[in-house]
């Protein structure tokens, strides 16, 4: 098979751009031949033609992004970016070629971050199918690519100077038609032995025998693949700048360094934007399925990565479920925090090898862990990782029969990254992962054969199937493959073997066939990290990931080695249809779909343009649209044409929450504006309040009528009877589809497979958990269970954790319904110390987080006089609305009530906290009311849920308790059509 290159408009497009720039530039040619012609950076032309491709409404590049460093005169920056997956390599291969058409360059140094990427742009520079391609678009042409490798050892003889350097260095201008590319990494960059020494037995042009001087000497050009990995402060990027002084360094990334200070992208003349909306909505790449296996054990071990030393070398981790804190050292087992984590234990502490985390700790099976990550233990357990293992064989399958049937087939293949390569292999025997893997892909691909089998005609596709089918059932191992870092030093042929078609044979990857008309079977790809930035296949259609990230890194970067859109059987790129990458986590990252949504929706959202948003927040805020824009013009938080201004998003959000386009509120925040997190109490109005602060805050407790032990067991055995409570174990997959939805991108999700599990419970477990969750005895169960199976026979996995879950959600709707009528509060007598609203001595807080007020906070309204706080926080817009109709004369004060705060005990478990408090009087002066409300924004009570049905009537409840008690205090239910002036003008006739 041979890949056809297609030529994408945003493609010629970048490439137009970076070029415009050197465009009427003074570039001179006499000088030396071995060398670049000489740019004038000096020259008032370079900026202008920056300003002008600023300027240019059809690329768009925001404001924001519009910046030039001052502190390198003598380079000349410029900066593209690209989506993962949108043709990176293509684009600064594509230009080298053009910028030696127009100026004449034909010195260019390549500089990548790893070797998958040095070995992924090696094998694209030099494969067939694109020297045909580039020979049709510059037939005069030709790329004359050197990579430079870790020099063999001399031990004695001749210093032979490093050969790609040489060859490189020798090419002039007098050959006019060639271009001279070097390609290396940055560890080959600051390899002293290799670049620094100057006794080499040879002299370059120039009189020089180091390399870092002959390379300068030829006034390179330098391009920068992954610039995120190359930081200005980073040796490499100092080592390009101060050794190999090029003319120019263009870089072309999906991501780039932070600045200091929170200050944004460190961008440098960024000439093109092709972020990941436009990626996305443009159908530029594929679109993203998550999936997840639902069903976490509720025992599951749990623990935090709290804090990390360098002296001494220790680490402490937190047991998130007994608050135990543990200080580990290297070679420390985890399961001295929680037994769950085997035999698991710390590698390192501090340094890594992870290429995004500089600091962290390091287990045995590879994972990195930064301050705050907590990780689970059922992540790596035996029972859930064959469930991933088997979903993500189903998920391949269902892809691999789809595309196989096509006219023209497209060869579909997963990756999976795993904690360990000792896991997959054993020096020359597979790991457990491996077996596991394959017995599960045999019963696989054998009930794919029995489905073929049983057809009463089969097609000519069908047979083509089964043969494919067969040949993969015939060697198994032939079917995967892997490929780690530790491979780069091995001379084990069966593992090259993988690592070539794996690292450098792209094209035998993507076919079905080898050169003798055989089978291809390999499609199931192992790896860590290794295969990150760089190396991408387009024929990948799922990641499976049976190891967790540790750390925050990108979303976008971990699912960036299947975002290219695939090839068929022809090597033809398909762009006229939406393909989907099926990303399956473990449940760990059950919100690793919103998660990347906002990623990809970030930086729409930096520029954002309020055209689509200003009507809605305007009806919300109860003005008309025009208003609201003349409100936001008049504050500079945006321009004439819509759009929010550079550095005014925080601001813009903080004072119109409305306006957030549907991110969640705290996905953009500005951390240095603290007091923008916190609500001061007035103390005025506190006094007024305080009183019935102090009434509601005492404590009661909930007392139940009383049910005898036989009647407990009678309602036990009924609901051990009903036919429903018996059910297998079972775990759906979930999947998660991304679509697009105007300039941003959406999630969809539907239910697509589920696998049976016989795991059980230990009687003696069930029944103690039984107790644990409903506060039946073991006693009254098990007569329950011995009369109930006199006349039914219980099944071998009766007792699971379906079936135990089941049993407690009908004990609990039995109570719920039972006792709505059968409890009371009764008072404690001890009073309350510290509160939401006071401190331990009594005395009235300073300020409370604006999170237990209220996630929206809105900074454009006159605050109420008779409100309790200093800021109009609230949730909903029922609530906004009560707020602002509240400043009426019969209120003295009011406040909404802090979340969580007053905690009335539930009679069928937990606690609830209504909404808002009032002090209310009468025309003439008397204050007769306390009234405390529950705000729910829906139309009228019969759309409540049956949970806040019961919260309302317990909250009634115990206000009538307090009313017995002396305290004059009304409760009432406030639904979306209950105006509260109403409610208050009726309360205090």
């Amino acid at each position: 098979m041979a890949i056809e290159l297609n030529i994408i408009p945003h493609q010629t497009e970048v490439l137009n751009t970076i070029a415009e720039v050197f465009k009427d530039v003074e570039i001179t040619t006499e000088n030396p031949i071995h060398q670049n012609p000489i740019i004038n950076l000096n020259d008032n032309q370079i900026q202008e033609n920056i300003d002008r491709i600023w300027q240019d409404s059809n690329l768009n590049i925001p404001r924001n992004m519009q910046k030039r460093r001052k502190d390198n005169k003598n380079i000349l920056g410029i900066d593209a970016k690209l989506e993962t997956g949108t043709g990176k390599t293509y684009i600064y291969t594509r230009l080298m070629y053009e910028l030696n058409e127009r100026y004449g360059f034909n010195k260019f140094v390549i500089l990548v971050p790893s070797t998958p990427i040095k070995e992924g742009t090696k094998n694209f520079i030099k494969a067939d199918y694109s020297k045909r391609h580039f020979s049709d678009l510059y037939p005069t042409k030709k790329l004359s690519l050197e990579v430079l490798n870790a020099q063999p050892s001399q031990q004695s003889g001749r210093k032979m100077f490093p050969t790609s350097i040489g060859n490189f260095i020798r090419g002039n201008r007098q050959s006019k038609n060639k271009i001279n590319a070097l390609l290396m990494s940055d560890s080959m960059l600051l390899s002293k032995k290799t670049m620094a020494k100057d006794d080499y037995d040879q002299t370059l042009f120039g009189g020089s025998t180091q390399p870092y001087s002959a390379l300068a000497e030829t006034k390179p050009i330098v391009i920068i693949d992954e610039p995120h990995r190359f930081k200005r402060k980073n040796k490499a990027f100092q080592c390009i700048e101060e050794e190999l002084k090029p003319q120019s360094i263009i870089r072309f990334g999906a991501t780039f360094p932070d600045l200091p200070e929170k200050e944004g992208k460190d961008y440098n003349n960024l000439v093109y934007d092709l972020g990941p909306s436009k990626a996305f909505n443009d159908n530029l790449v594929k679109g993203v399925a998550v999936q997840t296996i639902e069903g976490a054990s509720m025992e599951d071990g749990k623990i935090k990565l709290t804090n990390m030393s360098y002296r001494p070398r220790t680490c402490t981790f937190r047991n998130e479920k007994t608050k135990r804190v543990f200080t580990l050292e290297t070679g420390s087992f985890l399961n001295t925090i929680d037994e769950q984590f085997g035999g698991i234990y710390i590698e390192n502490i501090w340094n890594t090898s992870h290429p995004d985390i500089t600091k962290g700790v390091t287990l045995s099976n590879g994972q990195v862990l930064q301050a705050d990550d907590i990780i689970y233990s059922s992540v790596y357990g035996e029972t859930y990782q064959e469930l991933m293992l088997k979903q993500a064989i189903n998920n391949h399958i269902r892809k691999e029969k789809e595309n196989f049937y096509r006219e023209n087939k497209i060869k579909s293949l997963s990756l999976f990254f795993i904690e360990s390569v000792y896991s997959y292999r054993r020096g020359k025997d597979p790991g457990p992962l491996r077996v596991t893997f394959e017995d599960l892909l045999r019963q696989r691909l054998k009930e794919e054969i029995k489905l073929l089998n049983n057809k009463e005609t089969l097609t000519s596709i069908d047979v083509e199937y089964k043969d494919y089918l067969l040949a993969s059932l015939n060697d198994i191992s032939k079917t995967n493959g892997g490929y780690f870092s530790v491979d780069n030093s091995t001379n084990d042929k069966d593992i090259q073997w993988e690592v070539e078609k794996i690292l450098r044979e792209k094209e035998s990857l993507l076919s079905f066939k080898n050169e003798n008309n055989e089978w291809n079977t390999m499609r199931f790809i192992f790896s860590k990290w290794t295969l990150r930035e760089g190396w991408d296949n387009p024929n990948v259609f799922q990641i499976a990931k049976l190891r967790s990230s540790g750390s925050e890194v990108s979303k976008l970067q971990e699912v960036g080695r299947g975002l290219r859109l695939p090839v068929d059987e022809y090597g033809n790129r398909i762009d006229d249809e939406q393909f989907h990458l099926t990303y399956l986590v473990d449940f760990s990252e059950r919100d690793f779909a919103q998660r990347l949504i906002s990623e990809v929706n970030k930086e729409v959202e930096s520029y954002y343009n309020l055209s689509g948003v200003l009507s809605k927040a305007a009806q919300e805020r109860q003005t008309t649209e025009e208003n609201l824009f003349a409100e936001l013009l008049s504050k500079n938080l945006v321009d004439i044409e819509k759009n929010v201004k550079e550095g005014k998003w925080s601001e813009l959000i903080s004072l119109y929450p409305e306006l957030n386009g549907g991110t969640e509120q705290d996905k953009i925040v500005d951390e240095n504006k603290d007091n923008k997190g916190k609500v001061k109490i007035r103390p005025n109005k506190f006094k007024e309040i305080q009183n019935l602060w102090s009434e509601i805050n005492e404590k009661y407790y909930l007392k139940m009528d009383d049910i005898t032990d036989e009647d407990l067991m009678e309602v036990v055995f009924n609901i051990l009877n009903e036919k429903s409570l018996y059910k297998k174990v079972i775990h759906h997959t979930k999947e998660q589809k991304t679509f697009k939805d105007s300039n941003k991108v959406g999630v969809k999700e539907e239910y697509i497979d589920h696998h049976f599990s016989e795991q059980t419970l230990q009687y003696n477990e069930f029944v103690k958990r039984i107790q644990n969750h409903t506060g039946v005895s073991p006693n009254i169960f098990h007569k329950a269970m011995i009369k109930h199976s006199k006349d039914h026979s219980i099944p071998d996995d009766y007792f699971n954790s379906v079936t135990l879950t089941n049993f407690i959600n009908a004990f609990q709707t039995w109570l719920e319904d039972s006792f709505i009528k059968r409890f009371s509060y009764q008072k404690i007598g001890v009073e309350a110390k510290e509160t939401a609203l006071t401190n331990a001595d009594g005395t009235m807080k300073d300020s409370i987080i604006q999170g237990n007020l209220g996630i929206k906070r809105d900074e454009n309204v006159i605050i109420p006089e008779n409100f309790l706080y200093d800021s109009f926080v609230y949730d909903s817009p029922k609530e906004r609305e009560t707020i602002s109709h509240s400043d009426i004369e019969e209120v003295v004060v009011f406040g909404k009530i802090p979340r969580r705060s007053i905690q009335i005990p539930l009679y069928y478990g937990g606690t609830t906290s209504p909404d808002f408090m009032f002090i209310l009087k009468k025309k003439n002066g008397e204050y007769v009311v306390n009234f405390v409300v529950e705000t729910k924004d829906i139309q009228n009570k019969n759309k409540t849920r049956k949970d806040e049905d019961y919260r309302i009537e317990s909250a009634k409840v115990f206000f009538e308790a307090l009313k017995e008690e002396g305290l004059p205090i009304t409760f009432k239910k406030q639904m979306k059509n209950d105006d509260i002036v109403n409610m208050i003008k009726e309360l205090v006739k």
